[in-house]
């Protein structure tokens, strides 16, 4: 079954596809979805990208899965990584590995000279059956990492430090 997908690379035309994507993941986890069509051309798609996408398509060309991630780099794994911001597997799809394909395809398309040594990522607390999803890959909870993030007026202020 999982030979029935393909996998590549989002383009620019493919924006309201990822889009139409990322919402179902959204309304799978019961999250807002903020991101426009727009905010995907936006950030996603030119010479200073801040994420990449890779899609996974059925013969018929409609979108079964999605996965969007950036570059980080770690000066105490001393390598480059990936930062899975988002996975999406259709329900129906399911068990097929096809989400174990997308996060393998990530990997090769990082560039060649990289040496890829992680991939990071966020699991919500309320999703266990992803959490297993990625117990049996292998990934695991550092304990000496808090997961941050700074937004809205604090933000704003940062932004304003001269």
């Amino acid at each position: 079954m999982s030979d029935a997908f393909s996998i590549r690379r989002a383009e620019k035309a493919d924006a309201e596809k990822l889009n139409a994507a990322l919402m179902r993941l959204s309304e799978d986890i019961g999250d807002d979805h903020g991101a426009s069509t727009e905010d995907l051309i936006r950030h996603g798609f030119g010479p200073s990208s801040a994420f990449h996408a890779l899609l996974a398509e059925n013969a018929d060309g409609t979108v079964v899965g999605v996965i969007v991630y950036s570059p980080v780099f770690s000066t105490v794994r001393a390598s480059a990584g990936l930062y899975v911001s988002d996975l999406w597997v259709s329900g129906e799809t399911r068990g097929s590995g096809l989400g174990k394909r997308l996060l393998s395809a990530a990997l090769q398309a990082a560039p060649k000279d990289w040496t890829v040594g992680f991939l990071k990522l966020a699991v919500y607390n309320d999703n266990p059956s992803a959490r297993a999803f990625y117990d049996r890959l292998g990934f695991s909870h550092d304990p000496n990492e808090t997961y941050l993030s700074l937004a809205g007026s604090a933000l704003e202020e940062l932004k304003g430090t001269p």
